[in-house]
């Protein structure tokens, strides 16, 4: 199957967010429509769209921080019909492909993902540990980084571009946060700190 990818106007991203978002993020970690497109209208967020042909296969939302090299990975989803093939695996490439050709300013990708020893179940730890995995195989590292936001505890992941921005930073990632949030949000609601250690040896529990 030939898949590519495409830049969403506030139109696309609308549909998407009404006909899939909804159902793909838990409420509390979605934001409200008016922020992604708000970001997008200022220029430091963007969305994409993965296809077959004219189908739509998945979606990415991402916030740009152009002066210290990165962009985090906001939301990402294949969507429900099309999971199970490989398609997740098959996208961090074509998206690598696009920031290299139209991002050259990027050097590398924060990825959050819902902390394991933060869940509250066996079920929500399995599925945790389960995406953080899948990013791992997809050529994405642990961070030492944690982040709370509005209350939902995440694990920080990081995907170079290329052979570029192999280098993580905590003030990179802080002053994204400072861009994506009012300082009243900021200030009240999210965390950033450095744990001891990152995910090891294929065990998540510590994650």
């Amino acid at each position: 199957m030939c898949y590519h990818i495409k830049r969403l106007d506030n139109d696309g991203i609308g549909h998407i967010y009404d006909r899939y978002m909804k159902t793909d993020f838990p409420s509390d970690e979605l934001k409200p429509l008016s922020h992604i497109t708000r970001s997008m209208d200022a220029g430091y967020g963007f969305s994409l769209g993965i296809y077959e042909g004219e189908n739509l296969a998945g979606y990415a939302v991402f916030i740009l921080c152009e002066e210290t090299r990165c962009a985090l990975l906001d939301y990402f989803a294949i969507l429900k019909e099309r999971r199970g093939g490989g398609l997740g695996h098959r996208a961090f490439p074509l998206m690598e492909a696009y920031f290299m050709e139209n991002l050259p300013g990027i050097d590398g990708i924060y990825i959050e993902s819902e902390r394991v020893s933060a869940a509250r179940d066996e079920k929500q730890r399995l599925t945790r540990q389960r995406r953080i995995a899948f990013y791992v195989s997809c050529g994405c590292r642990m961070t030492r980084f944690r982040s709370v936001l509005f209350g939902v505890d995440y694990s920080v992941l990081y995907r170079p571009i290329g052979e570029r921005g192999q280098e993580v930073s905590l003030d990179a990632l802080d002053t994204l946060y400072k861009k994506m949030f009012k300082p009243e949000h900021y200030a009240r609601s999210v965390s950033l700190a450095m744990m001891e250690e990152s995910w090891e040896k294929g065990d998540f529990d510590g994650v």
